[in-house]
Protein backbone atom coordinates (compact mmCIF):
# COMPACT_ATOMS: atom_id res chain seq x y z
CA UNK A 1 0.00 0.00 0.00
CA UNK A 2 1.33 3.41 -0.92
CA UNK A 3 0.09 6.58 0.69
CA UNK A 4 0.68 10.16 -0.28
CA UNK A 5 1.38 12.27 2.80
CA UNK A 6 -0.45 15.57 2.76
CA UNK A 7 0.41 16.95 6.19
CA UNK A 8 3.19 16.87 8.75
CA UNK A 9 3.37 15.94 12.42
CA UNK A 10 2.50 18.60 14.98
CA UNK A 11 5.04 18.88 17.77
CA UNK A 12 2.94 19.92 20.74
CA UNK A 13 4.54 22.16 23.33
CA UNK A 14 2.38 20.83 26.17
CA UNK A 15 4.04 19.12 29.10
CA UNK A 16 4.70 15.50 28.09
CA UNK A 17 5.32 13.27 31.11
CA UNK A 18 7.01 9.96 30.25
CA UNK A 19 6.76 6.66 32.04
CA UNK A 20 4.47 3.68 32.51
CA UNK A 21 2.23 3.23 35.55
CA UNK A 22 0.60 -0.18 34.90
CA UNK A 23 1.18 -3.29 32.79
CA UNK A 24 -1.45 -5.97 32.16
CA UNK A 25 -0.92 -9.30 30.38
CA UNK A 26 -3.41 -11.60 28.67
CA UNK A 27 -2.49 -15.11 27.61
CA UNK A 28 -2.54 -15.16 23.81
CA UNK A 29 -4.79 -18.25 23.86
CA UNK A 30 -7.45 -16.14 25.62
CA UNK A 31 -7.30 -13.31 23.06
CA UNK A 32 -10.11 -13.23 20.48
CA UNK A 33 -9.85 -9.89 18.68
CA UNK A 34 -9.60 -6.14 18.84
CA UNK A 35 -12.60 -3.96 18.03
CA UNK A 36 -11.20 -0.90 16.26
CA UNK A 37 -12.68 2.60 16.32
CA UNK A 38 -15.77 2.97 14.12
CA UNK A 39 -15.50 -0.76 13.27
CA UNK A 40 -12.60 0.08 10.98
CA UNK A 41 -9.42 -1.88 10.38
CA UNK A 42 -6.14 -1.65 12.27
CA UNK A 43 -5.00 1.41 10.30
CA UNK A 44 -7.19 3.53 12.61
CA UNK A 45 -4.59 2.68 15.31
CA UNK A 46 -7.28 2.98 18.00
CA UNK A 47 -8.82 -0.03 19.81
CA UNK A 48 -12.28 0.50 21.30
CA UNK A 49 -12.46 -2.94 22.97
CA UNK A 50 -10.48 -6.12 23.48
CA UNK A 51 -12.53 -9.30 23.08
CA UNK A 52 -11.17 -12.16 25.17
CA UNK A 53 -12.06 -15.40 26.94
CA UNK A 54 -10.30 -14.71 30.22
CA UNK A 55 -9.11 -11.79 32.33
CA UNK A 56 -5.91 -9.76 32.20
CA UNK A 57 -3.48 -10.09 35.07
CA UNK A 58 -1.35 -7.22 36.30
CA UNK A 59 2.42 -7.30 36.20
CA UNK A 60 4.27 -5.11 38.67
CA UNK A 61 6.26 -2.13 37.44
CA UNK A 62 8.53 0.62 38.74
CA UNK A 63 9.09 4.27 37.80
CA UNK A 64 11.87 3.25 35.40
CA UNK A 65 9.52 1.01 33.37
CA UNK A 66 9.74 1.96 29.71
CA UNK A 67 8.55 1.00 26.24
CA UNK A 68 10.40 1.19 22.93
CA UNK A 69 9.11 0.64 19.42
CA UNK A 70 11.15 0.72 16.23
CA UNK A 71 10.29 -0.16 12.65
CA UNK A 72 12.37 -1.48 9.80
CA UNK A 73 11.45 -3.37 6.61
CA UNK A 74 7.77 -3.34 7.60
CA UNK A 75 8.40 -5.09 10.94
CA UNK A 76 7.73 -3.34 14.24
CA UNK A 77 9.85 -4.28 17.24
CA UNK A 78 8.11 -3.57 20.54
CA UNK A 79 9.75 -3.91 23.93
CA UNK A 80 8.62 -3.15 27.48
CA UNK A 81 11.19 -3.32 30.28
CA UNK A 82 10.29 -3.34 33.96
CA UNK A 83 11.66 -4.38 37.32
CA UNK A 84 9.99 -6.20 40.21
CA UNK A 85 11.58 -5.51 43.58
CA UNK A 86 11.01 -9.00 44.88
CA UNK A 87 13.34 -11.96 44.76
CA UNK A 88 11.56 -15.05 46.06
CA UNK A 89 10.99 -18.69 45.23
CA UNK A 90 7.30 -18.03 44.39
CA UNK A 91 8.15 -15.32 41.87
CA UNK A 92 10.96 -17.30 40.24
CA UNK A 93 8.69 -20.35 39.97
CA UNK A 94 5.96 -18.21 38.35
CA UNK A 95 8.48 -16.73 35.89
CA UNK A 96 9.87 -20.15 34.96
CA UNK A 97 6.42 -21.01 33.59
CA UNK A 98 5.67 -17.54 32.23
CA UNK A 99 8.63 -17.64 29.82
CA UNK A 100 6.88 -20.42 27.89
CA UNK A 101 3.73 -18.35 27.35
CA UNK A 102 2.94 -15.55 24.90
CA UNK A 103 0.95 -12.47 25.86
CA UNK A 104 -1.11 -9.55 24.63
CA UNK A 105 0.33 -6.58 26.51
CA UNK A 106 -1.60 -3.50 27.64
CA UNK A 107 0.17 -0.69 29.43
CA UNK A 108 -0.92 2.66 30.81
CA UNK A 109 1.34 5.67 30.60
CA UNK A 110 1.72 8.24 33.36
CA UNK A 111 -0.44 10.65 31.33
CA UNK A 112 -3.29 8.06 31.36
CA UNK A 113 -3.05 6.76 27.79
CA UNK A 114 -3.39 3.00 27.25
CA UNK A 115 -1.54 1.08 24.53
CA UNK A 116 -1.43 -2.54 23.41
CA UNK A 117 0.69 -4.89 21.32
CA UNK A 118 1.24 -8.62 20.83
CA UNK A 119 -2.05 -9.64 19.21
CA UNK A 120 -0.31 -11.45 16.34
CA UNK A 121 1.17 -14.39 18.22
CA UNK A 122 1.89 -12.81 21.59
CA UNK A 123 4.83 -11.06 23.18
CA UNK A 124 7.62 -13.15 24.70
CA UNK A 125 8.57 -12.69 28.36
CA UNK A 126 12.17 -13.04 29.54
CA UNK A 127 13.75 -12.22 32.90
CA UNK A 128 16.96 -11.98 34.87
CA UNK A 129 17.30 -11.88 38.63
CA UNK A 130 19.77 -9.88 40.63
CA UNK A 131 20.88 -9.18 44.15
CA UNK A 132 22.68 -5.92 44.49
CA UNK A 133 25.56 -5.11 46.75
CA UNK A 134 24.80 -3.86 50.25
CA UNK A 135 22.21 -1.06 49.91
CA UNK A 136 21.33 -1.84 46.26
CA UNK A 137 18.20 -3.40 44.80
CA UNK A 138 17.19 -7.04 44.84
CA UNK A 139 14.69 -8.12 42.26
CA UNK A 140 13.96 -9.29 38.76
CA UNK A 141 14.25 -7.43 35.47
CA UNK A 142 11.46 -8.42 33.06
CA UNK A 143 11.39 -7.82 29.32
CA UNK A 144 8.31 -8.24 27.10
CA UNK A 145 9.20 -8.17 23.40
CA UNK A 146 7.52 -8.79 20.07
CA UNK A 147 8.46 -8.50 16.40
CA UNK A 148 5.17 -7.70 14.71
CA UNK A 149 3.54 -6.65 11.48
CA UNK A 150 1.42 -4.25 13.59
CA UNK A 151 2.44 -1.08 15.46
CA UNK A 152 1.32 -0.43 19.02
CA UNK A 153 -2.33 0.59 19.19
CA UNK A 154 -3.88 3.08 21.57
CA UNK A 155 -6.67 1.48 23.63
CA UNK A 156 -9.82 3.16 24.89
CA UNK A 157 -9.27 3.43 28.63
CA UNK A 158 -12.89 2.37 29.26
CA UNK A 159 -12.08 -1.00 27.70
CA UNK A 160 -9.41 -1.62 30.31
CA UNK A 161 -9.99 0.53 33.38
CA UNK A 162 -12.80 2.46 35.03
CA UNK A 163 -12.22 4.67 38.08
CA UNK A 164 -14.65 4.49 40.98
CA UNK A 165 -14.62 6.04 44.44
CA UNK A 166 -14.05 3.82 47.44
CA UNK A 167 -12.45 3.61 50.84
CA UNK A 168 -11.08 0.08 50.56
CA UNK A 169 -7.35 -0.62 50.64
CA UNK A 170 -7.70 -2.69 47.46
CA UNK A 171 -6.02 -1.28 44.40
CA UNK A 172 -8.42 -2.87 41.93
CA UNK A 173 -11.33 -5.19 41.30
CA UNK A 174 -11.72 -7.30 38.17
CA UNK A 175 -15.27 -7.85 36.97
CA UNK A 176 -16.56 -10.88 35.14
CA UNK A 177 -18.43 -10.58 31.84
CA UNK A 178 -19.07 -6.88 32.16
CA UNK A 179 -21.33 -6.63 29.13
CA UNK A 180 -22.59 -8.54 26.12
CA UNK A 181 -19.17 -8.50 24.47
CA UNK A 182 -17.60 -10.33 27.46
CA UNK A 183 -15.11 -7.58 28.20
CA UNK A 184 -13.76 -7.82 31.73
CA UNK A 185 -12.94 -4.42 33.17
CA UNK A 186 -10.17 -3.73 35.62
CA UNK A 187 -11.72 -1.24 38.03
CA UNK A 188 -9.36 0.96 39.99
CA UNK A 189 -10.30 2.07 43.45
CA UNK A 190 -9.66 5.83 43.55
Amino acid sequence: MAYKLTRGIDNLTEYNLGGISHIWLLNIDDFISYKFKDDSLYNSNYVDAIHKENIFFELGCVQETNMKESVGNGIYKQEVNTFIRTLSNDLITWLRYAVYGRYVVVFRTINDKHFTFGSDGGAKLSYSGQTGQNGESNGITIKLEKNSIYPIFEVNSDAVSTAILGSEILSGIITEESDITNINYIIEIA
